[in-house]
């Protein structure tokens, strides 16, 4: 059976246009070689119509994306051969630093010809309890104006589904595990923080109470 490929096409406009310059050893001169359009992960969510936490979800699945760095500075980012290959590019923003990735078309139409293969095998692990209280958070949100955050999120399903496990999480909110490692720290931390709160402002009982003549 032949794979399904998902046709993509990238709109007019959309990514950035790239040059590198070489130098041509017969003339001494600098020449600008044509590398193309490529486009940033938000784009590429756009392109294959799907959110950016789903995308990464498949792009994780393909190894094509990997989690780098720990806690706040955790990112997702493209693996080393990805640039290799020229199929994807690691930048950083000039305003601020911030890095960012972008991919080329040649990468988008590799993605494409493995799309719905990955998209299927993640579909398969996001099943049992994790399909339950993905299912169950759709349908809170669709009663909300605003959607939650995903830290809102990893605590919902906290709350209402507490046996599931940081990997069940993960699936069901389409998040990394380390993200979901950290939004429950902070969960923690609240609760701890709420109790002990509690328990200085506790008012005492009558047994604890005595008068004094």
């Amino acid at each position: 059976m032949n794979p399904v490929i998902v046709e993509i096409s990238i709109p007019a406009g959309m990514g950035m246009h790239y040059t590198a310059e070489i130098l041509d050893r017969k003339t001494g001169e600098m020449v600008s070689i044509d590398q193309g359009h490529w486009i940033t992960m938000g784009e590429l969510s756009e392109a294959f119509k799907t959110g950016r936490r789903q995308l990464a979800t498949v792009l994780h699945q393909m190894n094509f994306l990997q989690i780098e760095g720990t806690g706040r500075n955790a990112r997702n980012r493209i693996q080393d051969w990805v640039t290799a290959n020229g199929y994807g590019k690691r930048n950083r923003r000039k305003s601020d630093g911030m890095p960012f990735d972008v991919v080329s078309s040649e990468g988008v139409r590799w993605i494409a010809e493995r799309w719905e293969a990955a998209k299927k095998a993640v579909e398969e692990k996001t099943s049992g309890p994790a399909m339950v209280a993905r299912e169950a958070l759709q349908e809170f949100q669709r009663h909300r104006s605003s959607p939650l955050s995903g830290r809102q999120e990893v605590h919902w399903v906290a709350d209402h589904f507490p046996h599931l496990t940081h990997d069940q999480m993960a699936q069901a909110l389409s998040l990394s595990r380390q993200l979901v490692t950290r939004f429950m720290r902070i969960r923690s931390d609240q609760i701890a923080n709420a109790k002990a709160l509690r328990e200085r402002h506790r008012v005492p009982t009558g047994d604890t109470l005595r008068c004094v003549a």
